[in-house]
């Protein structure tokens, strides 16, 4: 197999080509998937260098468990999963990495007025500041699936759930952030 052909193939039949002893497939899914994983990374840290390290030991693990990518998912799914649970996993264990949120700033368009968008920008905050506040698995549970666009589909194979347990936790995530939006909002009934 060319590097040259790799649009020919599906992720899939790369990872299966790989498996059955084609060291180039591999290399062909790197080349392909390498910048978007550091953007995810980049995401995560707002620093280019802890992102490129981080991309780095993501497509590692993935070559390491290639064994274990059974194709339910599309492969971009499951290696996205790897690269979100990798950061996470990492901010965890190395506070001292310079991480940011992932959320990025509203930019105004030119006709905005400036009470809009001063209005936004506190809204955005709000929802980061109640995000903060449920437990981290739902907030990436919630982060995976409205910020970076996963399906249903997706989330199961990522936590190895069925489909109404992703949608159950789904709910009490946002039901969670609901209750603590009410609460900080309730009037103070003298």
């Amino acid at each position: 197999m060319k590097h040259t052909d790799f649009d020919l193939y599906t992720d899939e039949q790369l990872v299966i080509s790989y498996l059955n002893g084609n060291g180039e497939s591999f290399s062909i899914l790197y080349r392909k998937y390498f910048p978007k994983v550091y953007s995810k990374c980049y995401g995560f840290t707002r620093n280019s260098s802890t992102a490129f390290d981080l991309a780095q030991d993501v497509l590692i693990k993935a070559y390491s468990k290639l064994n274990t990518f059974k194709g339910g998912s599309r492969f971009s799914t499951w290696l996205f999963a790897i690269t979100y649970n990798y950061c996470i996993e990492t901010y965890r264990k190395k506070k001292n990495i310079l991480f940011e949120p992932v959320d990025d700033q509203i930019l105004p368009d030119d006709h905005a007025d400036t009470e809009l968008s001063e209005w936004k920008e506190r809204k955005e905050q709000d929802i980061r500041d109640l995000l903060l506040e449920i437990p981290e698995i739902d907030r990436q549970l919630l982060k995976m699936k409205y910020e970076h666009n996963f399906s249903i589909k997706d989330l199961q194979d990522s936590y190895n759930l069925s489909a109404s347990a992703v949608k159950m936790r789904l709910q009490r995530a946002r039901n969670k952030i609901g209750q603590i939006y009410l609460q900080r909002n309730m009037p103070v009934s003298a």
